[in-house]
């Protein structure tokens, strides 16, 4: 309130400064008719100000993933105002796809409030700027935004995509280069036409449309064309090309910007087999423009030379003695990156150095890189390096590093990817106070944390000082002030736990409580409580504090003492729901409570552990039932059966608590495994698994809802790429976890929100 009603009298202030009036009467900010609530407002929105106020709070939640070799969400759950997700992944991150707008200074992603992210579906290997505040990229990528857009796309000031530059559709291109001459956008990479046009490598659009320029055709050009620079009357492109409409061009060649045609008046090119990776117009030690070119090519001036922009050869010759992938310029010093060790005779020069403009020889090299630089960008007074590395100059870096120049000191820019950045994937483009990177990677930002993490709901970061988990988590539950974790883990920040911790709330600290489940390898998948008990069963376990506990068992829930309940489960339990006296137990087994006829689902005495007549005495589902809810009088069971007793369940199946049968004919049913099944209080139903849809649908893959109500599957299709684990419905939507990696053609890192009405 503090904060909100001062910036309110800066305004005052402010406006009677500079108007030199009479100040307005005094507002009551809290009064929502009047202009002080209203810039009030807008400010604690900027400001992100979510103090105790009379002004609305915004929601500032910032979508995020969970990253990792085999990342993946497998259980989620609320706690005041916090999102608490357990699963198998080593960090996590802002999934803005693979063109990301981030802070100039720190490489801290400009928020999804200020800037929505670009979502590109795909690899973006070049950013330009299209001299107006937007940009164009290009690459190996399918959707922006969730809207198709086919290897190149123009981004509009604002951070949106541009909806009336529309370029030709292709499955088969790559785009690596754009440049911008007038009202023309020049693109080059691997095609071999463009439309309904014969253009191969290079073609030119118009800029505003991305209508094909059909009298610009360079002709057959045999291999990709990799960087285009302008000088403003010309173009020069560069690439593994050998031959250009039936002449020979190694590498590098000059084209006129209206029809495309070579001119062989440039004589300059690399030796036989070159490669040129990049070009830079700039300066030599007298101002004279050079044309600057490096690659991978052999000769007296291996990998990095110069031409005067009439061909002629400089005598420019760093000489290194493997390949160069970038080169850029801040005043007389040209910077190379690549994957060398030696400058001429300087060794070590290891992977990105500062060379002189006039003779290539060596005068900056303490950069300390520790693997390959992709690209190194000079802008402004600051050099920005991508690759292939995890260290500069001795500090944590992971495959983007920036610097300031003229000094060279390691500055704090760092936007910290998940994976290596590789050639010619790879830029940094100015945008105001921000730079975008264009890289293989689909999030930025990357943070360490260990199969379990807590974001804070209103502002979509990540709270500190949660504890580390040594393997996945598999299931979490909430009961009074402990939150109780799942999963496959022997040590929680290195303290032994086997397969269930306890955790403190609100302060995630390890209880001291140890369950001494044995043995090692045990794997605790299912969490619940009634008003006394802590439930949990999974695969592996067979005793609990001394005492034999066969893959079930149950605690006190305020002193965690073992309890008497001893269902003795032959199998393993995958899924619990307590209702009422009972405790429902879905999963694969043989026996319960020592009967042998009783196989994968059937319900027990919550506190004898003694089995119930319930659901049936009789059938039985023939494989895992791995979730269970109740709503409306129903348990929704999910799973991978396909039968129960002698009728058809494919999957999914309903009992209703009433009759105390099953419903049949089965109103819905998937062609796949069902992990989870959420309701919300209308009664429109998530469900998500390995499916690839409900009631016969092929278009509603690992996920999909229907309504309880009419049993009608909903036109939602979110048309994600792998599986869905778990769901929890809280405040209007749900949240959902699981495996994939794209949802509704964005990139995602596991995890997205939905209020069922996306298109």
């Amino acid at each position: 309130m503090f904060r909100s009603f001062s910036l309110s009298c800066i305004y005052v202030v402010s406006f009677a400064t500079f108007t030199l009036c009479k100040p307005a009467e005094l507002e009551n900010t809290c009064d929502v008719r009047s202009k002080s609530y209203l810039l009030a407002s807008v400010i604690r929105y900027a400001t992100g100000d979510r103090s105790p106020s009379c002004l609305p709070a915004f929601s500032f939640f910032d979508e995020w993933g969970v990253y990792g070799s085999t990342a993946k969400i497998d259980s989620i759950v609320s706690y005041n105002n916090q999102i608490i997700v357990g699963g198998n992944f080593s960090s996590i991150g802002f999934p803005t796809g693979s063109a990301a707008f981030v802070d100039a200074q720190t490489g801290a992603v400009v928020p999804n409030r200020f800037c929505p992210f670009l979502k590109v579906k795909g690899i973006t290997y070049v950013a330009i700027s299209d001299g107006s505040g937007g940009f164009y990229i290009g690459g190996d990528f399918t959707h922006v935004q969730g809207t198709a857009r086919s290897q190149v796309a123009r981004i509009l000031p604002g951070c949106q995509l541009d909806s009336n530059f529309i370029p030709d559709t292709s499955t088969s291109r790559i785009v690596t280069a754009l440049a911008i001459l007038g009202d023309q956008l020049y693109v080059g990479g691997q095609f071999v036409n463009w439309g309904t046009g014969s253009q191969v490598n290079i073609v030119s659009l118009n800029r505003e449309s991305g209508k094909l320029n059909t009298n610009f055709y360079t002709g057959t050009i045999d291999a990709d064309v990799l960087d285009i620079v302008t000088d403003g009357s010309s173009l020069f492109i560069g690439g593994n090309f050998q031959n250009i409409a039936a002449g020979v061009r190694y590498g590098v060649a000059k084209i006129s910007p209206n029809t495309g045609v070579v001119d062989t008046s440039f004589t300059g090119q690399v030796q036989a087999g070159g490669t040129v990776n990049d070009l830079h117009l700039g300066t030599d030690t007298s101002g004279n423009p050079v044309l600057y070119a490096v690659g991978f090519f052999s000769g007296a001036k291996p990998n990095a030379k110069s031409f005067y922009l009439n061909g002629v050869e400089t005598s420019w010759a760093p000489s290194t003695n493997f390949t160069v992938n970038s080169v850029s310029q801040y005043e007389n010093t040209i910077y190379l990156g690549g994957e060398f060790t030696t400058v001429k005779t300087v060794t070590p020069a290891n992977y990105l150095v500062g060379v002189d403009n006039n003779t290539g020889n060596v005068i900056q090299n303490n950069f300390g890189i520790s693997g390959n630089v992709t690209s190194a960008t000079v802008i402004g007074n600051k050099l920005y390096a991508l690759g292939e590395f995890a260290e500069a100059k001795g500090q944590t870096r992971n495959f983007a590093a920036g610097y300031d120049l003229p000094n060279h000191n390691l500055n704090d820019w760092n936007p910290s990817f998940l994976d290596s950045i590789f050639t010619p994937v790879g830029s940094v483009v100015a945008a105001g106070s921000t730079v975008m990177v264009v890289s293989n990677n689909q999030a930025v930002n990357l943070k360490p944390y260990k199969h379990f993490v807590v974001i804070d709901d209103s502002t979509g970061s990540p709270i500190g000082g949660t504890p580390n988990f040594d393997f996945p988590i598999k299931s979490l539950h909430i009961k009074n002030n402990h939150l109780f974790v799942g999963g496959s883990f022997e040590h929680v920040n290195g303290i032994p736990r086997i397969a269930l911790a306890i955790l403190d709330l609100p302060t995630y600290q390890l209880n001291q409580a140890n369950l001494n489940i044995l043995p090692a390898g045990s794997e605790t998948r299912t969490i619940t409580s009634n008003d006394t008990q802590i439930f949990f069963g999974g695969a592996g376990m067979s005793s609990v504090n001394g005492q034999t506990r066969n893959a079930l068992a149950s605690i006190n829930a305020e002193n965690f003492s073992l309890t008497n309940w001893f269902p003795n489960l032959g199998g393993s339990a995958t899924s619990l729901l307590v209702l009422n006296d009972a405790v429902y137990i879905g999963g694969i087994y043989i026996s319960l409570n020592g009967d042998n006829s009783i196989a994968n689902y059937r319900a027990v005495d919550t506190n004898t552990g003694l089995v119930l007549p319930l659901p049936s005495t009789s059938d039985y589902p023939n494989s895992d039932v791995a979730a269970q809810t109740y709503f409306d009088g129903k348990i929704y069971l999910g799973g991978i059966f396909s039968m129960i007793g002698a009728s058809t369940f494919n999957n999914f199946a309903m009992y209703d608590t009433n009759t105390k049968s099953y419903i049949s004919p089965n109103p819905i049913y998937a062609n796949g495994h069902v992990y989870s099944i959420t309701p919300s209080p209308d009664g429109k139903i998530v469900v998500a698994g390995s499916f690839t849809g409900l009631n016969g649908s092929t278009t509603n893959n690992y996920l999909s809802a229907f309504d309880s109500k009419t049993n009608t599957v909903l036109p939602w299709f979110p048309n994600m790429d792998n599986t869905g684990f778990k769901s929890i419905y809280l405040n209007g939507k749900w949240y959902i976890g699981g495996e994939f990696k794209n949802a509704f053609n964005k990139p995602y890192g596991g995890f997205f929100t939905s209020d069922l009405t996306e298109k």
